[in-house]
């Protein structure tokens, strides 16, 4: 760490009374040990205990010239993506009256050193083949990728980097390691020939190229005949609907010419009143067989077009049909007729 560096921690040591705990001494001593002890990790070059000490002095004094501290082993430490957010917290910290100029100047400095190292932290794309990304569960470093950012670029840490898919039942397993500033491309294959499930890598410019390392392991499943036999089910049950369909359709057409020309014969048999509403006690029995074959032509058509749309709907909605569904319905004064195939 820089002379400067290294003098900005040792004045926030120095004015660690202003914060909260300055009425605790037990509390403040200790955390300006962790520091002391933190710098000097990092001036040997021990960056894990650097990280580790420096990190858990930042979290009880919260001011930017620990968090900076941090940041720079975070960095050394080949940790550039929590280095980088870090950082970031740094500029963030609300300024305080009591501040020293060092404060202020740490927070400048974390900006600056921030912009200068996301340039270093690779990128890594996911390419799916096969299924569709919401249908895939990723994982990176045995950390799962939010379905929202899989197709998204994976901002990741120098180094190897072990990613899985999975699809169902199967799994593809990928290893790569990366360089500092490198942009590569992992491809997950599902149901795809296995000679096309290799990690493939994309370089930026100027950037060498990703190596993918270690054996593949893809987990293909053989071809099965769900499928086909869903869509097969599907469509049976779609014509099964339709001929239902035309059959009530048909029976409410019968029925309805049936009351029509008892409805004519009613008229017509001087037994009812000129109104048309009301019939009188002899034609009490014809006046009921007009309302049942009324209320069947009515109940015929409503099912039937019901039934109809259902299985129109369930042909055209079938997976993997080979061929598209024609159908067709004639209606007619003595009848109706439902033509189709499949």
């Amino acid at each position: 760490m820089t002379g400067r560096a290294a003098l900005a921690v040792i004045v926030t040591l120095q004015t660690i009374a202003t914060t909260a705990y300055a009425g605790n001494p037990a509390i403040l001593s200790t955390t300006r040990e962790l520091a002391r002890q933190g710098l000097e990790a990092f001036d040997a070059g021990r960056m894990d205990e650097a990280v580790e000490k420096l990190s858990r002095a930042y979290a009880v004094v919260h001011l930017p010239t620990l968090a900076v501290a941090t940041a720079r082993a975070l960095a050394k430490k080949g940790k550039l993506v929590a280095a980088s957010e870090l950082y970031l917290e740094a500029t963030h910290i609300p300024r305080e009256k009591s501040w020293q100029p060092t404060q202020e100047e740490a927070q400048r400095d974390a900006e600056k050193e921030r912009a200068t190292l996301l340039p270093r932290i690779p990128r890594l794309g996911l390419v799916i083949i096969g299924a569709t990304a919401t249908d895939v569960t990723v994982s990176i470093d045995d950390v799962t990728v939010p379905q929202a950012l899989i197709e998204a670029e994976q901002i990741v840490d120098p180094g190897e980097h072990h990613i899985e898919g999975a699809h169902g039942n199967e799994l593809n397993k990928q290893n790569i390691v990366l360089k500092e500033g490198e942009r590569a491309r992992v491809t997950l294959a599902f149901s795809q020939p296995e000679s096309t499930s290799a990690a493939t890598t994309a370089t930026g410019k100027g950037l060498q190229k990703g190596v993918a390392i270690g054996p593949t392991t893809s987990t293909i499943s053989p071809p099965t005949t769900s499928n086909r036999a869903h869509g097969s089910s599907q469509r049976v049950l779609g014509w099964t609907s339709l001929a239902a369909g035309g059959a009530g359709v048909a029976v409410g057409a019968v029925a309805g010419l049936f009351a029509m020309s008892k409805h004519t014969a009613l008229l017509d048999s001087n037994h009812c009143d000129t109104d048309k509403v009301s019939c009188t006690q002899a034609e009490a029995g014809n006046v009921d067989t007009f309302n049942r074959a009324r209320a069947i032509s009515m109940v015929g058509f409503i099912a039937g077009g019901v039934l109809a749309a259902t299985g129109v709907t369930l042909i055209l909605t079938t997976p993997n049909g080979d061929s598209k569904p024609s159908m067709a319905i004639w209606l007619g004064p003595s009848g109706a007729s439902l033509f189709g195939g499949f």
